[in-house]
């Protein structure tokens, strides 16, 4: 969450933040911290947060927890679900979407990888807690929309807020600040990232090209209330 002057940032996972957040001057007040914490002296302000493709979306995640820690240790929340195991693409999806393939004893092992409370001092992958995570085994969503809900929902809405969709972030971020603006393309997972340098596994552009039907329909299905909101389509 990055506070300015004029405006609030919330940095919702994979959806250009870290772009956003080094092109604005600004008081750092947690990473990926929710809007629901969002102290006082600040709720003022207008707050922005990015959106992205849901079908795009779930293939950069897939690629970040391949690449940043290679191959499949990256500290983020499918990795917690997966046990840091590998699988292809397909397969880690439907498992983070559909948890039903999980036993008590893989329940158990992956809250053991959540903190237990927030620490907006150091820089953690997602900054998730056991209790987020219970939360999302508790629900019937899709893990975009239920991060969506959680990064941006206040008093159980995300009214109130702007928008900018990651597909055309210059555009949006100028219309809301009413001047242009341009950001430079940081964290992507092809060619050489800002952090670690080469990526080892990049991703395919055309992120349809990752999918069958059936992945499609479980998507369509878990996320459909984000994908009506946005009006997202493949």
């Amino acid at each position: 969450m990055l506070a300015t002057n004029k405006f609030v940032f919330v940095h919702l996972f994979r959806t250009g933040g870290t772009s956003v957040t080094n092109s604005f001057k600004g008081k750092m007040l947690g990473y990926h911290r929710p809007r629901s914490l969002l102290p006082k002296e600040y709720a003022h302000l207008p707050i922005v947060g990015n959106v992205r493709n849901p079908f795009d979306w779930y293939v950069s995640l897939y690629h970040h927890a391949l690449n940043f820690c290679y191959p499949m240790r990256t500290p983020t929340f499918l990795n917690f679900i997966l046990g840091f195991k590998r699988y292809d693409f397909k397969e880690s999806i439907k498992r983070l979407l559909d948890t039903s393939w999980m036993t008590s004893k893989d329940r158990e092992k992956s809250l053991s990888y959540f903190p237990d409370s927030y620490n907006w001092n150091i820089t953690l992958t997602d900054n998730l807690r056991k209790t987020e995570f219970q939360s999302y085994l508790n629900g019937d969503v899709g893990f975009l929309t239920w991060l969506f809900n959680y990064m941006y929902g206040y008093k159980d809405s995300t009214d109130g807020m702007t928008f900018c969709r990651l597909e055309h972030v210059e555009k949006d971020w100028s219309l809301f600040l009413e001047k242009k603006i341009s950001y430079p393309r940081l964290n992507t997972m092809y060619g050489i990232h800002s952090v670690f340098g080469e990526v080892r596994e990049p991703r395919q552009k055309n992120y349809m090209s990752y999918y069958d039907d059936d992945l499609i329909e479980l998507i369509a299905d878990k996320d459909k209330d984000y994908i009506k909101k946005f009006n997202y389509n493949r």
